[in-house]
């Protein structure tokens, strides 16, 4: 069915918002009562999210040191010279084939030190590269960021930070703030960073307030309305949605976290793939919507606790209603004509749920090339008094307990970066969840492989677990496990495609890029000892996982990729992707 004439058109103008909503990553949402967090988007790393706070100070700091040599680039030092203490360089080359007697830091240009050349103090280089020619010498292990320092010479040589620059993300996003006493209050219009088959575009409208109780305490709370801009055709949602939340960080670098929650919001299932705005980027161009979506309705606390800035222990409780809703007819720039896919039935029902998590990250991010392990482990259980199961053939699952319904499910996300060369990083993911006691999983919380992040040499959900001669017109994941193993490399490109600006420090165009080669194998499976089950204590012989691999061009913001299946005669999958892989 469709949606008046009238009402397509003020969709249509709405849905625009959607271009501005593909920012850079951002954290996830929690989708259930584990508290997830998004490794691709650290707000200290200098490769996605601009540079760390503390380099940024450093930077500052040493061209206001008043003993150190500071000086407008370029700059070279030529064999037989020595300058000694502390040096800093704005803009330009730096070139050293003699000697530095101390620390050096360069900003916003390149760094070059020749054969004979030293450097007997720590180095620092942002916005820029560094270069050790053989028979150079240099102190330790220089840090180097390609990330520009939004800095600002004034004219005793000084830095100052430039105001900051709005990204995409945030052009999306209108507000007005001002503070009374230690109460800072924004009031706030922003699209909700997607656009799907259930909502439209989400338009989120509210206030928030931050109140910085002492150095150690901070609390905020955030009221938002949610307007779906999709009209409802099949009466199974509400129009409007709402959140109520509240948070708290006690420490002076928040090691321990609360909150609570009250809402009524559109969820999703199979939230381990692809992000939220690229869901919406797909959905509004192309009608590919490659998620599936149940309504949520209730409440939920959570409390975190950081001992170490490597480790964090969170845990939560809530209590909701969770009901199916159905696909509506959202305008898209592509194959508008075309039925979307519907959207599956859940196992409706109010569900207790409890999560506990554990994430460490050491990722060392003061180099272009990450280093170290980013693991995340999951644990959920869910309770019913009241589930009304959808039916499902018995080899997929058989029926499920009106009442006294409980299950038991978890996830492991374990990634490891790996430096090869300054430019050159070997990446490895293990993603391993699903069911894993009680009774049969829900629909909302099972699983499927195939797809754009997962194993795209795979036509999307090709593997859902759907039995031989049953229809899934949905392709609902039917899944009870699911295991994969990732790895690629990636290798920095420098392009200098472009121009800077009457600004010296802003370069217009791509300057950078990397080409990424990976592969990928898994499987999913129903557990059991039923005919094409696995027994719940074993794992799929690797014969029977699915391979694929491919390579493709990342510019940083967005990629274009082909990728081919090993294992089945699928044709090659062309694909882009606004996002890293992992």
């Amino acid at each position: 069915m469709r949606i008046s004439t009238r009402s397509r058109r003020w969709s249509v103008l709405l849905s625009l918002g959607v271009l501005l909503a593909a920012c850079p990553p951002a954290p996830l949402s929690a989708q259930d009562s584990v508290i997830v967090i998004d490794p691709n988007a650290p707000a200290d790393s200098a490769i996605q999210a601009g540079l760390p706070t503390d380099v940024l100070n450093e930077i500052v700091a040493a061209f206001a040191d008043s003993s150190a040599l500071r000086l407008n680039g370029p700059v070279t030092v030529p064999a037989g010279t020595t300058l000694g203490g502390k040096v800093a360089v704005y803009r330009g080359e730096t070139v050293v084939a003699g000697v530095v007697d101390g620390p050096l830091t360069v900003v916003n240009g390149d760094l070059t030190v020749l054969p004979g050349g030293k450097v007997n103090g720590p180095i620092l280089v942002a916005g820029g590269r560094f270069t050790a020619m053989g028979g150079a010498d240099v102190y330790g292990t220089p840090r180097t960021y390609l990330e520009a320092a939004p800095v600002v010479r004034q004219a005793d040589g000084t830095l100052v930070i430039r105001e900051h620059r709005k990204s995409l993300g945030e052009l999306a996003e209108a507000k007005a703030t001002f503070h009374t006493g230690k109460i800072k209050t924004t009031l706030f219009l922003a699209t909700g960073k997607t656009y799907n088959r259930v909502e439209g575009l989400p338009i989120v409208l509210g206030p928030r307030f931050e109140w910085r109780a002492s150095p150690t305490v901070l609390g905020r709370l955030e009221l938002e309305a949610i307007l779906r801009t999709a009209s409802d055709v099949t009466s199974s949602r509400r129009d409007v949605g709402w959140l109520a939340r509240t948070d708290w960080r006690f420490g002076r670098r928040g090691t321990v976290g609360a909150g609570l929650k009250a809402y009524s919001q559109i969820a999703g299932i199979e939230e381990q793939t692809l992000p939220r705005e690229e869901i919406g980027w797909n959905s509004f161009l192309f009608q590919r919507d490659y998620r599936d979506y149940y309504e949520t309705e209730g409440g939920s606390g959570y409390l975190s606790v950081a001992p170490t800035s490597t480790l964090r222990f969170d845990g939560s409780v809530r209590y909701e209603r969770q009901s199916t809703v159905l696909a509506n007819d959202p305008w898209s720039l592509i194959h508008n004509s075309d039925r979307w896919r519907p959207n599956p039935q859940i196992d409706d029902g109010h569900y207790t749920t409890l999560g506990l998590g554990i994430e460490y990250d050491n990722r060392a991010r003061q180099l272009d090339v990450p280093s170290g392990w980013w693991i995340r482990l999951g644990y959920e259980f869910g309770h019913s008094n009241d589930v009304s199961p959808v039916s499902l053939p018995e080899t997929v699952r058989p029926g499920l307990p009106a009442t006294d319904y409980d299950y038991s499910r978890m996830t492991l996300d374990a990634r490891r970066f790996n430096r090869l060369t300054p430019g050159t990083g070997l990446n490895f993911r293990l993603w391993a969840g699903g069911w894993v006691g009680g009774d049969p999983l829900p629909m909302q919380r099972r699983l499927s492989l195939g797809g754009l992040d997962m194993l795209p040499g795979y036509r999307f959900r090709s593997l859902t677990c759907t039995p031989p001669g049953a229809t899934n017109p949905s392709s609902a994941a039917l899944c009870d496990r699911m295991l994969i193993f990732q790895a690629e490399v990636r290798s920095r490109l420098d392009l200098r495609l472009g121009f800077r600006s009457h600004d010296p420090d802003r370069f217009i165009g791509i300057s950078q890029a990397n080409l990424v080669f990976f592969t990928n194998a898994g499987k999913p499976w129903l557990a059991g000892d039923g005919p094409g089950q696995i027994p719940s204590d074993k794992l799929p012989v690797f014969k029977e996982w699915k391979a694929d691999f491919g390579a493709g061009i990342d510019l940083g913001g967005f990629a274009l990729y082909a990728a081919k299946a090993l294992t089945d005669p699928e044709p090659f999958q062309i694909f882009f992707r606004l996002e890293r892989r992992f």
